[in-house]
């Protein structure tokens, strides 16, 4: 029975790797660009530090409604951005190489933010774990779901130029649902932007300045 259950959760790995395979992939690209982000704060942080803190300064959200919309698109943008961006990529044959950059570009941001707040110490570490993963894990989602769908939508695109494709047109479906999904990954991105302010609300007074 032991070795039954053993063989059946090897073929479930095995499964979940082939099903999975592309997002995994994506994943492996946001870590790495995370701990290189890491690494170039180590090697270069006295370089780094001075420019870091005016970027990475984070503001009290003040003036009621209106501030807190303006913080929330500002939370937003940049994961929205990267989202159009990858969008754009999907419906371009040549595609298919962003998808590979923008994870890696968002890891090499996350990894030069969490290494600046870990060098200030405990309030630092305590920072990071309240404000900035839950944020960039959740913005994190919705840009590698993005990047797998890309990358199919830019494939599918290519298999039309190639002159030994069975298939040629009718991708009015594949671009119908190719929309959809960004629009929730667009809702995803929003989350995230909702769940960082809330927590900035939250905790401004242990570790925003007012």
């Amino acid at each position: 029975m032991n070795r039954t259950n053993r063989e059946q959760a090897v073929q479930s790995a095995l499964h979940f790797l082939a099903a999975n395979s592309r997002l995994l992939v994506f994943l492996l690209l946001f870590l790495s660009g995370t701990f290189l982000g890491s690494m170039i704060f180590a090697a270069s942080h006295e370089a780094l530090i001075k420019d870091l803190s005016v970027i990475l300064e984070v503001q009290a959200i003040t003036g009621g409604f209106k501030g807190g919309v303006g913080a929330l698109f500002s939370s937003c943008l940049s994961t929205i951005l990267l989202l159009a961006v990858l969008f754009l990529s999907g419906l371009s044959a040549c595609g298919a190489p962003v998808t590979a950059i923008v994870p890696f570009f968002f890891g090499l941001g996350l990894g030069l933010t969490e290494a600046y707040y870990y060098g200030i110490g405990g309030a630092g570490i305590a920072f990071v774990a309240l404000l900035v993963i839950p944020h960039a894990l959740m913005a994190a989602i919705a840009l590698l779901m993005g990047c797998a769908e890309t990358l199919r939508m830019s494939l599918l695109l290519s298999n039309q130029l190639l002159p030994t494709s069975a298939h040629c047109g009718n991708l009015w479906p594949d671009f119908k649902l190719y929309c959809a999904r960004f629009l929730i990954f667009i809702g995803i991105a929003f989350g995230a932007g909702v769940l960082d302010v809330c927590l900035r609300v939250v905790f401004q007074k242990l570790f925003i300045a007012t």
